[in-house]
């Protein structure tokens, strides 16, 4: 299955966050330039003929381990006109989960304004690594 016949495939499809766990780690930290980073990592839980359902864990943290830790976990469903292989899944999982990248930041963006007073804005999409 070609990326192209990837949207053409998907009948409906809802995204919903499952857990949120947020945590402040430190209130006055020690440097004052730091690396956001995010993790971002898939597991396929169901695969059949006409549904498939992915779940999704977002992290995103402080790199070194200052300020704030957020991990979010949403949930995938898609309803298919025709099935998909795992493998099909796997080569074309960026476009299937595109949509949470925008929800990801917003959700981040809101809970980092709660905790450090900012608003965090990260680019509105998950780099996931195969």
């Amino acid at each position: 299955m070609g990326n192209k016949s990837i949207p053409e495939n998907i009948k409906a499809s809802r995204f919903y966050l499952n857990e949120i766990v947020a945590n402040k780690i430190k209130e006055d930290p020690d440097k004052k330039k730091y690396n956001i980073a995010q993790e971002v990592n898939y597991e396929i839980l169901k695969n059949q003929k006409d549904n498939l359902t992915i779940k999704v864990t977002t992290e995103t943290f402080v790199d070194p381990n200052e300020l704030f830790y957020i991990k979010l976990e949403h949930i995938a469903d898609f309803m298919l006109k025709k099935e998909m292989s795992d493998e099909d899944v796997k080569e074309n999982i960026k476009e299937l989960l595109s949509p949470l990248g925008a929800e990801v930041s917003y959700i981040v963006a809101s809970i980092t304004r709660k905790m450090i007073g900012v608003h965090l804005i990260l680019p509105p999409h998950l780099k996931i690594e195969k």
